[in-house]
């Protein structure tokens, strides 16, 4: 089970709740007079058709950044894999026998520059996603070196279905990355975020001026309808960039990535 690593969704919304509970119980009193009682305006059951309209645009748009969150969550371990498998073809790439009558097919392949440009690629993977720009020009050049890769295996009579495989999960790499680029970057139905906000005002307003039964019923109805409501809004906005790292709770894991990493690091591939 994946642990949350930063409460800051948790925090940020249970704080807001409790500054609207303490506007309402003490500091709006203050301001109320005999004829206008400011925390009382309004009966509770005159507001609920509101709260159930907030809910309805706040759960369409949960859906929306959802499915972004979703295909961006399957990312890095479809990165990983595309690695892994460019590793299996290296393996290959070493082992089959080589073909051609150039004098480059006898000499031995380069165990030290391929290991390290699969190597340095899944870091500058990492280093990408961990960055906040998501600079394009930064990681594309990176993937390119892969191509050099096959170049440097077909110029040495290397299994041609090696150098396939190489450059097939180097473009399926480019397609994962540039998706990764299109969620990180693109906000979701920005007017929505604008409603959004407008909603919340409301809702806290209406919270603040609203009179309950009981100063209990004041207190716990006030806090646990702002907690949900600004924790939701928290939510939305947080899946709706996963790649946004040290975000907290919304951020993709990207442990396969660091995993495969490790295992390149570690030599986890012999190659003859």
């Amino acid at each position: 089970m994946k642990k949350i690593k930063s409460p800051s969704i948790l925090l940020k919304a249970l704080s807001v709740a409790f500054v609207i509970v303490l506007i309402k119980i003490f500091i709006l009193p203050l301001f109320s007079t005999e004829k206008i009682f400011f925390n009382g305006l309004i009966e509770s059951s005159d507001i609920s058709i509101v709260f159930t309209g907030a809910f309805f645009v706040m759960g369409m748009m949960l859906a929306g950044t959802m499915t972004d969150f979703k295909e961006g969550e399957k990312i890095p371990g479809e990165i990983a894999c595309n690695l892994e498998a460019i590793q299996d073809w290296i393996l290959l790439a070493f082992n089959a026998p080589r073909s051609g009558n150039s004098d480059l097919v006898k000499e031995p392949l380069n165990k030290e520059y391929v290991q390290k440009t699969l190597t340095d690629l899944a870091f500058s993977i990492l280093k990408w996603l961990n960055s906040k720009e998501k600079d394009s020009m930064a990681i594309f050049p990176e993937l390119r070196k892969l191509n050099d890769v096959a170049f440097y295996f077909a110029q040495r009579g290397v299994d041609k279905e090696a150098i396939k495989g190489i450059q097939e999960n180097t473009n399926a790499m480019r397609k994962q990355i540039t998706r990764a680029y299109s969620i990180s970057r693109n906000i979701f139905v920005a007017p929505a975020y604008t409603l959004l906000k407008g909603i919340l005002a409301v809702i806290s307003t209406l919270l603040i001026i609203t009179k309950f039964k009981t100063i209990t019923a004041d207190i716990t109805i006030t806090l646990c309808l702002s907690f949900v409501f600004y924790y939701m809004y928290h939510l939305i906005v947080g899946l709706d960039d996963p790649f946004e790292i040290g975000s907290g709770d919304t951020e993709v894991d990207l442990r396969p990535i660091q995993r495969f990493q490790e295992r390149v690091d570690s030599g986890f591939v012999s190659l003859k």
